[in-house]
């Protein structure tokens, strides 16, 4: 089953507000991505910090789980959604 790209990006964003909304789990990924809290807001209009978003989750499975837990869904649902974005090859699990 293909993921269309605009559900990928939602995943993404909820990523990013899900990171945001979790203060033990911020720091991290604020140090991952190399921005301050400020930039947030229009960093995530960037394809390229989406898929950085959920890259930062894939390095940290506690975190991972818990947001996949959050969004009803799998940890692979994540990772489909990571291949619609800019830097991976994901024509196979992405449409539209």
């Amino acid at each position: 089953m293909k993921l269309a790209r605009e559900y990928a990006e939602l995943i993404a964003v909820k990523a990013v507000q899900y990171l945001a909304q979790n203060p033990d789990a911020l720091g991290g990924f604020l140090a991952y991505a190399g921005i301050g809290p400020a930039d947030l807001k229009t960093a995530i209009s960037s394809p390229e910090f989406l898929a950085g978003t959920l890259d930062y989750m894939m390095t940290d499975e506690p975190i991972l789980l818990d947001f996949a837990g959050t969004m009803e869904l799998s940890p692979q649902d994540i990772v489909k959604a990571r291949l619609c974005f800019p830097g991976a090859d994901g024509e196979f699990v992405c449409s539209g």
